[in-house]
């Protein structure tokens, strides 16, 4: 077993340039680990998606199936659990094959760790009109693939379209026009924004990442993430003190609401903004699915860099798996534009496909997103995707706790600080 994920093992917190969009050593395929291989067993596919859909896995593995693929097992695993097993899944003695991840830094610590299958003669062989942005958020860190990329999403500021007429309020483009419209939607009785913190700490790192990103650039931003630069730092004490700013308009009960009453009260017309990505709109009512609008985040500081964070997911395969011929068979069938098609067309309008040769129609919204990612200058992934999924409780509770206790900031960063230079040392 690697020794980082011996100490992932005891417990893993909750947990990116595009069509401009968009690692240590791994095992090779046929059997060349010395892992003995079993061609007679189905593929075992462990997946983080249980909804109905599943993900569009099951019409997938479908169409897989249909076009002569070999058998296939689908595990699904509720996404926070999966988070925390993922590592005692990939260091079991007979491990799933195929998982359902994301990319970047968050699959490069597995690979490292010699975790992850080499998938490079599928990416040479295949994959050539992927870009390179795409090339490089799937390898490990000496550059050889052990992702296939599937799709990505837009972040942004979601509205009700309605409801912004009733209020009389138009989509702001800058810090200033936001911070107006918050003020004349909080003075008609409406919470300007809600947040879902009660059982979803994370989400609180999509207003840390876009204020640095906004005020800092993505340079600065992914250098603090990966550690070469400090979160007491000047530039990142500007971060909170801009924040400051919006905190008035916050649901003062956020850090306890559950994601679902923020999404209840977000379609209720009790709260008029938040700060998602793509995947929320799958989260509302049906009759207000019609009615979602959202908007860039706002500018702050006109010289910077208009970067966006486009997160991208899609599979790896175990560097131990018993079915390494099957598995790199089902991943071709996957990153092949029948099988993306196939796939995508399960995820509504709430993503687009990674593959550069699946042409759909988008629906406004999609498009939309599509042309925020492809107008941003930089493109990054989402906090635990560019740091690391071991560096995302240190996050979790900084920017909870300034939520909180905004004016304990000093303390907050020195912890910050801190709890990321020991999770750093745990690696």
């Amino acid at each position: 077993m690697a020794r980082n994920a011996k100490r992932r093992l005891g417990g893993v917190a909750a947990a990116i340039t595009v069509t401009a969009l968009l690692g240590g050593c791994v095992a090779t395929g046929g059997g060349a680990s010395g892992i003995t291989q079993d061609d007679t067993a189905p593929l075992v596919i462990q997946s983080r998606f249980t909804d109905d859909a599943k993900g569009g896995l099951p019409a997938l593995i479908d169409a897989y199936q249909a076009q002569g693929g070999g058998e296939v097992t689908l595990n699904s695993t509720p996404s926070e659990s999966y988070r925390s097993q993922l590592p005692t899944f990939l260091t079991a003695q007979t491990p799933p094959d195929v998982y359902t991840w994301f990319a970047g830094q968050a699959t490069r610590s597995f690979a490292d760790e010699d975790l992850l299958l080499d998938l490079s003669d599928i990416w040479s062989e295949d994959l050539g009109n992927y870009s390179e942005a795409q090339r490089k958020l799937s390898q490990n860190a000496a550059g050889k693939e052990v992702f296939i990329p599937t799709n990505y999403y837009w972040i942004a500021v979601y509205y009700r379209v309605s409801e912004f007429e009733r209020l009389g309020v138009t989509p702001p483009e800058t810090w200033q026009e936001f911070k107006e419209v918050s003020e004349k939607i909080k003075s008609q009785g409406v919470t300007p924004i809600t947040i879902g913190l009660g059982d979803n700490a994370w989400l609180a790192a999509g207003w840390f990442d876009y204020l640095n990103l906004r005020i800092n650039g993505s340079q600065f931003h992914l250098d603090l993430l990966e550690g070469k630069e400090s979160f007491e730092d000047p530039r990142v004490v500007k971060v909170f003190e801009t924040w400051k700013e919006i905190l008035p308009y916050f649901d003062p009960s956020a850090l306890g609401v559950p994601f679902q009453q923020s999404t209840t009260d977000f379609a209720q017309g009790k709260a008029a903004m938040t700060l998602i990505g793509a995947w929320f709109q799958g989260s509302v009512p049906d009759d207000v699915k019609g009615d979602l609008g959202f908007f860039r985040f706002p500018i702050i500081d006109p010289s910077v860099e208009i970067a966006e964070e486009g997160p991208t997911d899609g599979f790896f395969v175990s560097a131990n798996s018993t079915h390494q011929k099957a598995a790199k068979d089902f991943m071709r069938y996957l990153a092949s534009p029948e099988g993306a098609k196939v796939f995508m067309a399960a995820q509504g309008d709430t993503s687009l496909s990674a593959n550069p040769d699946v042409k759909v129609e988008l629906s406004p919204l999609a498009q939309q997103g599509k042309d925020l990612l492809e107008s941003a200058d930089s493109l990054t992934q989402f906090y635990n995707r560019d740091a690391g999924d071991e560096l995302q409780p240190a996050a979790d509770a900084a920017l909870t706790r300034f939520l909180a206790e905004p004016d304990k900031l000093a303390e907050i960063l020195a912890d910050w600080q801190a709890a990321s230079v020991q999770a750093r040392k745990s690696l």
